[in-house]
């Protein structure tokens, strides 16, 4: 089998580098929102200054977002998305509705509620097969047989891992924390490699180690974060010594789809000229392809038509 594709490969790897860390997703939310301007961005994200300059050069070369002069007194830009970045919106939208879900109730930043003009109704979305519409989730997709291919798989996407990334910048006080709990999670290049490892049935500590190729200390520290956070849970199967594996929970499951559409969108703009393994819809028997529809009117979400709604506090 040719193992140039799944959702673990280098070229997805490479688009996932480009969206897939906290810093990233939080501009991107603000892109979204109408934040086009520096400072704004930088105030409204907390992201240092020199992080900020990183992640909006990637953007920009990766032509997500371009940049559009706004000031006739100086070289000052606006930062705006282009087609391929406006792809995006849909990972987007999952990522708000992941929030208001899992997000912990005293939280200092409610998120934002979603209006869709077109049907007039509060937004709730699902991430739908192109071809049959039922709802995609976990046991909904017939992989490859990985048995023998999964080292080949993460030996591409964890050389990425290696990189170095800036984790933290100086708090301001005036960020928005909203979506802050999801970009911990898939911001996170080992944290969201653990999560897709679970996707495709990984669940004990030494197969964690041996697919990932991770220093015992991050994978004990990520796997003790996931399990805090509820994405994981542990299931004792060995009492002497004791032996634990690490199960998705519910809340792990409904990463699922957000990771799906991530892969749609890699599949769409960045792997057009890339074989991708076809993974099969169980529902329908057809290759998956996953879009998002709007639960009421059935329609799918267009940027253009959503509005962003504080919740009452």
């Amino acid at each position: 089998m040719n193992v140039n594709s799944l959702i673990v490969n280098t070229a997805m790897a490479d688009a996932l580098d480009v969206i897939g860390d906290r810093w990233s997703l939080l501009v991107l939310r603000d892109v979204f929102l109408g934040v086009r301007r520096f400072e704004q961005l930088r105030q409204k994200t907390g992201a240092s200054r020199a992080t900020l300059t990183r992640r909006l050069e990637s953007f920009v070369t990766n032509d997500i977002l371009y940049k559009c002069l706004y000031s006739t007194t100086g070289k000052r830009f606006e930062y705006r998305l282009t087609e391929k970045g406006l792809g995006l919106f849909s990972a987007s939208l999952l990522s708000w509705q992941w929030e208001c879900l899992w997000a912990e109730q005293g939280d200092n930043v409610l998120p934002e509620r979603l209006f869709h003009s077109s049907c007039n109704h509060e937004l709730a979305i699902a991430a739908v097969c192109q071809h049959c519409k039922c709802p995609i989730e976990i046991g909904d997709v017939e992989w490859p047989d990985l048995s023998q291919h999964l080292d080949s798989q993460f030996q591409e996407i964890t050389a990425k891992s290696k990189q170095r990334r800036v984790r933290s910048s100086a708090k301001s006080g005036l960020e928005d924390l909203s979506l802050v709990h999801v970009s911990s999670l898939i911001g996170d290049r080992w944290s969201l490699l653990i999560i897709i490892a679970s996707f495709l049935g990984v669940d004990r500590y030494d197969a964690f180690q041996k697919q990932l190729n991770i220093a015992s200390n991050i994978l004990t520290g990520r796997l003790n974060l996931l399990v805090d956070a509820d994405v994981l849970k542990r299931v004792a199967y060995q009492e002497n010594p004791p032996r634990s594996e690490y199960r998705l929970t519910e809340k792990g499951k409904t990463l699922f789809p957000l990771v799906m559409v991530m892969r749609q969108w890699a599949i769409d703009w960045a792997l057009k000229d890339r074989r991708v393994e076809v993974l099969t819809h169980k529902c329908c028997k057809q290759p998956l392809a996953v879009d998002i529809q709007c639960q009421h009117c059935k329609q799918k979400p267009w940027a253009k038509d959503v509005q962003f709604q504080y919740s009452d506090a």
